[in-house]
């Protein structure tokens, strides 16, 4: 009797009734990395092939921390993203979030492979994100090189591209303009190190923030006094952020811009002024730490100071 009262007290699994987009918008809102998604297969029957079909997806090798020699560890997380690439099946996701790190060394005290962040490669060869966010979790304050991407590549549903703490070698930019995003909408680079010239040439691009990105001391050409590009023709909204000696002093062509906040402050004047007029057609127009403003004319509506050099 005691047993049976025991089986009629049992709360019934109303989770698992719920309808497959139900289960993965719950998956997707709880930011479970892709090795604990792969584990909820473990729950029941009803969730066995479940993570498949998940929209949204995290992946890094930090949830292989743990006891054992860490080159090891990163050979187990590279094997896991190739059985996961192969296995899943939502190829259009709605987001693809990454996070990379510092591949460690092999006992030998040198890593074997010429690109350790090789996988995140494999991933965007596989998956066509709306979102994807790139970023890095090296604690080291080492800057994850990000090299050339597979050729034809397309990213056709991307939307929004964020990048945190990377290197951005020559040919990651084939994958950020045009031809690699034809859909790019809002693009977001934090405190990257940039290898080449053109950085982004879209038509779609509506909002860009570059905040505390510096130049790549690897590319020549950069060295040389050569500056990022930028070619947006329906760019509306800019928040460029430039807070270091070293960092390049952006070009843009972006005739459609109405909304800028731009912050420098780097210790000298180099070609801010060229910046300045090329926000001429700005309407809201926002500035910090910047030459005189008295000889440029501005189509401005809405215009915030908080410089001591103006």
């Amino acid at each position: 009797m005691e047993h049976a009262a025991d089986a009629s007290d049992a709360k019934p699994d109303r989770l698992s009734v719920l309808s497959d987009c139900l289960l993965h918008g719950i998956l997707s809102l709880s930011s479970i990395g892709a090795r604990r998604l792969v584990q909820t297969s473990t729950i029941s029957r009803r969730w066995r092939h479940l993570w498949r079909d998940a929209p949204c997806l995290d992946i890094g090798p930090d949830e292989f921390q743990g006891d054992g020699d860490e080159f090891q560890k990163w050979v187990r997380f590279n094997n896991f993203v190739d059985s996961l690439v192969l296995q899943h099946a939502a190829v259009g996701l709605d987001a693809l979030r990454m996070q990379v790190v510092e591949p460690p060394k092999d006992r030998s005290g040198r890593w074997s492979r010429p690109d350790g962040n090789s996988w995140v490669r494999r991933c965007l060869a596989r998956y066509s994100p709306a979102v994807l966010d790139i970023r890095n979790q090296s604690t080291s304050g080492t800057h994850v090189q990000m090299r050339r991407v597979t050729r034809g590549t397309v990213l056709c549903r991307l939307t929004t591209l964020r990048l945190t703490g990377v290197t951005l070698c020559a040919g990651f930019e084939h994958l950020i303009g045009a031809s690699g995003c034809p859909r790019l909408e809002h693009l977001e680079l934090r405190d990257c190190l940039i290898g080449f010239r053109e950085v982004v040439v879209s038509s779609t691009l509506k909002t860009l923030l570059v905040e505390s990105c510096n130049m790549s001391m690897d590319n020549s050409s950069l060295r040389m006094g050569y500056t990022p590009r930028i070619v947006a023709p329906g760019l509306a909204s800019l928040h460029l952020v430039l807070l270091s000696w070293y960092a390049p002093l952006w070009e843009f062509e972006m005739p459609s811009l109405v909304e800028a906040t731009v912050v420098i402050d780097r210790g000298r004047i180099d070609k801010e002024f060229d910046l300045l007029c090329s926000l001429k057609n700005v309407t809201k127009l926002e500035i910090s730490t910047f030459p005189s403003l008295h000889l440029v004319r501005l189509s401005l509506t809405s215009l915030s100071l908080s410089a001591r050099h103006l």
